[in-house]
C-alpha cells in the first residue's frame, strides 16, 4: 500500500499503523472504517503533524479510513466522535465573533486575488479547509510548517512573480520584497531582501530584513512584531506601526535579532519591481528559501553560515 510507505518515515503514522495492525491481527476490528474503536487510537491521531494530517486525507479516506475532524487546524478525533463534538463545543463561541467573520471575508478575498495554484492560494486553501482562520498560535505554526515543508523550492524569481502585489509607493510598516545589488559592496549582502520599512528618506530605506535570521528565530521575532499591529483585520492596510517599534528596537533586548537584522537600502540599487506582501502572507513569506546571499566578489554564501553571525552578533547587543 502506497500509505505504508508514505508513512514510514511521520513517527504519529507509524504509531497509527502498528497500533491498527495488531488490532486487526487480534481480531479486535474487521474494517478500515472501525479503526476508531482501537483503543488508544484517539491519542495518536490528535498529535498527528501538518503532514501527517495531510496524507491521512489524501490517501487513507478515501479508501475507507475514517474522516479526521479538525478544529483550529488540529485533528479533534474521527469525525462523529465524542472527542470531536468536545472539540467543536469547545470553540463554537469563537467562530461567532464579529473580527473572525471579518477574517474568513478577507482571507477568501485574498485566495481570490492569488493567481490561481500559486504557492500561497494552495497554503491558504488549504488552512481554510482545516479551519485554520484566526492568527493566533496554532495557525501560526501551521503556516510556519506548511511553508518550511511544502515550500522548499520556492525561490526568489517566484517571489517576484507571484508572492504580491506590485507597488510604486512604499508605506512605512508593511513587508516588502525585491532584488537589490549594491553599487560596491563591501560587505556580504541579501540580494533578495524581504523587509519590514521602518524609515524611508529621499534616497533611502531600511528596515528588518528577516532573511538574516534563521526560520526558527524569524517566527519568534514576527510573533513578538504582531503586538504592534495597526489592527487584526488582516487587509491590506493592515502594518506594524513603524515609527513606535522601531524605538522599541532601540531600548527593548527582547528585540536584538530585529536590531541586528536592521538593514539600509538605497533607492537607485534596487533592481526589480517591489512587491508589497499581504499580511495574510506575511508567515509563509519569512519561511519560504528566498533569499540569497551574496560577497562583495560576486559569490554565494550558504544561508546557515550568515544566519549564525546574525545570531552570533546578536548575543553581543
Amino acid at each position: 500500500m502506497g500509505a505504508l510507505a508514505a508513512a514510514a518515515k511521520f513517527r504519529g503514522l507509524r504509531l497509527f499503523f502498528s497500533r491498527i495492525t495488531s488490532a486487526f491481527t487480534t481480531g479486535q476490528v474487521k474494517d478500515f472504517g472501525s479503526v476508531g474503536q482501537v483503543k488508544g487510537v484517539d491519542k495518536i491521531i490528535a498529535k498527528f503533524t501538518m503532514s501527517e494530517t495531510g496524507i491521512y486525507r489524501k490517501l487513507l479516506e478515501p479508501i475507507g479510513f475514517p474522516r479526521l475532524g479538525i478544529t483550529d487546524g488540529k485533528v479533534s478525533g474521527f469525525v462523529g466522535s465524542e472527542m470531536a463534538a468536545k472539540a467543536r463545543i469547545g470553540t463554537k463561541a469563537v467562530g461567532t465573533k464579529p473580527f473572525k467573520k471579518k477574517i474568513v471575508a478577507n482571507l477568501q478575498q485574498h485566495i481570490d486575488y492569488l493567481e490561481k495554484e500559486s504557492f500561497f492560494q494552495k497554503a491558504h486553501r488549504e488552512a481554510k479547509q482545516m479551519g485554520i482562520i484566526d492568527r493566533n498560535e496554532l495557525s501560526r505554526r501551521w503556516y510556519h510548517d506548511y511553508a518550511l515543508d511544502q515550500g522548499i523550492n520556492y525561490r526568489s524569481f517566484e517571489m517576484l512573480k507571484k508572492g504580491g502585489k506590485r507597488i510604486s509607493d512604499r508605506k512605512l510598516g508593511r513587508m516588502y520584497f525585491f532584488r537589490y545589488k549594491p553599487n560596491q559592496p563591501d560587505e556580504l549582502y541579501d540580494e533578495f531582501p524581504l523587509i519590514f520599512m521602518l524609515y524611508e528618506d529621499a534616497d533611502n530605506f531600511s528596515g528588518i530584513n528577516f532573511h538574516y535570521l534563521s526560520p526558527k528565530l524569524r517566527a519568534i521575532l514576527l510573533g513578538h512584531m504582531l503586538q504592534y499591529m495597526s489592527n487584526k483585520d488582516y487587509t491590506e492596510r493592515t502594518k506594524i506601526f513603524a515609527r513606535k517599534f522601531r524605538d522599541v528596537i532601540k531600548k527593548n533586548k527582547r528585540f536584538r535579532h530585529a536590531k541586528v537584522s536592521y538593514r539600509q537600502y538605497r533607492n537607485d540599487q534596487v533592481q526589480s519591481k517591489v512587491i508589497q506582501v499581504h499580511p495574510l502572507d506575511w508567515e509563509l513569506a519569512i519561511m519560504v528559501p528566498t533569499e540569497r546571499f551574496k560577497t562583495p566578489g560576486g559569490g554565494r554564501t550558504a544561508s546557515k553560515k550568515m544566519w549564525f553571525k546574525t545570531a552570533k552578533e546578536a548575543r553581543n547587543v
